[in-house]
């Protein structure tokens, strides 16, 4: 889950503190808190894992989704026993590429579906996660850009 906080100074930050808590959970549950990123800007980037798929098993699908900015590696976290074709949607303006796929010129949405073998514009190879590795992406945008990943992993 992400929650977010701008912070707004006239002053560079010298630091920072932190109070995180838990209200209305029962008893028997627990909360564990894996890591807290700060961001300069008023924009949240990055792929960040859907809420709804936290703690999947193996054989079902897996989303990622975020904002991206130009010149960003975009990292999708996966450890899939096998490899999997992957589906992107992605919104942008201006000229895009995500990894070996050029969607070209968007003024919108556009998708490429490596699994079905397509694409709503554009050419290239759309992404596959390997067995066991992260999906790793580099980027090339004319501006911010919404994505949307998802893939199956299949045992």
């Amino acid at each position: 889950m992400r929650l977010q906080q701008p912070i707004y100074v006239d002053k560079p930050v010298a630091s920072i503190k932190l109070k995180i808590s838990a209200t209305d959970i029962p008893t028997s549950a627990s909360v564990t808190i894996t890591d807290i990123q700060l961001q300069a800007g008023e924009q949240p980037t990055g792929i960040v894992p859907n809420p709804a798929e936290v703690g999947t098993t193996i054989g079902r699908a897996q989303y990622r989704n975020g904002v991206i900015n130009p010149g960003l590696q975009v990292v999708a976290l996966s450890n899939a026993d096998k490899a999997a074709p992957v589906y992107m949607r992605i919104r942008g303006k201006g000229v895009t590429r995500v990894g070996a796929y050029k969607f070209g010129a968007l003024n919108g949405v556009a998708e490429v579906d490596g699994l079905n073998h397509y694409a709503s514009q554009g050419y290239g190879r759309a992404p596959i996660i390997t067995e066991r590795q992260d999906l790793t992406l580099n980027t090339v945008l004319t501006g911010r850009a919404h994505l949307q990943a998802s893939w199956n992993e299949r045992s």
